[in-house]
């Protein structure tokens, strides 16, 4: 009875032993998929985080010497205030308006266009320069060509560009931004546009002042169609 009865316990231990195993596999075989799937869902986000363009932030549209140490006894001065939105600027052809902030940093360019303090103000005699980003505010500056106007209103008044031209330059090429003693305005960005990663080169776009008004109520560009 003894042998017959641990005969009995030993077959009921493999079986149970036996079961385990068939359900952890069975568990595993089951569980592969959803594994699979989840790996592949984070291989697709990186791929796509790869895609997607540097970070607004983690570029510097107007490097350090990119703008000629001659322009700044050149340029007219007014008395802004770092970080103070100073005006705006239109774009007829891309039917957008852009808020002008003075400097070049990162929270100034987090909102708009940057004033460079080290140049001329906006319509006046010298080489007035501003910098964007290029996957925001500065994202379809390639298409503007010469011909093109570009109207800058501040507090000052109300200047209207005409485009003369662009070309492209190093991202480490100094003094590529020069003096003039005409009222010139200079817009710069990160190139190319659709770049992966930190952008090696920059954008400048030239425009030649053609008109100024003096200051006048403030009438509103339409909003851009959809």
């Amino acid at each position: 009875m003894k042998i017959r009865s641990g005969f009995t316990l030993a077959v009921k231990l493999i079986f149970l032993l036996s079961l385990c195993v068939m359900l952890y596999s069975a568990f595993q075989i089951l569980k592969a998929p959803a594994e699979a799937r989840e790996a592949l869902s984070i291989w697709d986000k990186k791929r796509e985080e790869a895609q997607l363009p540097v970070s607004s932030e983690e570029e510097t549209p107007l490097p350090e010497g990119m703008i000629s140490s001659a322009e700044s006894p050149t340029g007219d001065k007014l008395a802004y205030i770092a970080g103070e939105v100073i005006g705006e600027i239109y774009f007829p052809k891309l039917k957008k308006r852009v808020a002008i902030l003075e400097g070049t940093g990162r929270a100034e360019l987090k909102r708009g266009a940057g004033h460079d303090e080290a140049s001329a103000a906006p319509g006046a005699s010298g080489n007035s320069v501003l910098a964007g980003h290029r996957d925001t505010v500065f994202r379809s500056l390639g298409e503007l060509e010469t011909g093109d106007r570009l109207e800058l209103a501040t507090a000052e008044g109300t200047f209207t560009y005409e485009v003369t031209g662009s070309r492209i330059v190093d991202g480490d090429t100094r003094g590529a931004i020069k003096p003039s003693r005409d009222p010139v305005l200079t817009l710069i960005t990160c190139y190319p546009f659709s770049y992966v990663g930190a952008a090696p080169e920059r954008y400048l776009l030239s425009a030649k002042l053609v008109s100024s008004q003096p200051p006048s109520p403030f009438t509103p560009h339409p909003p851009p169609k959809v």
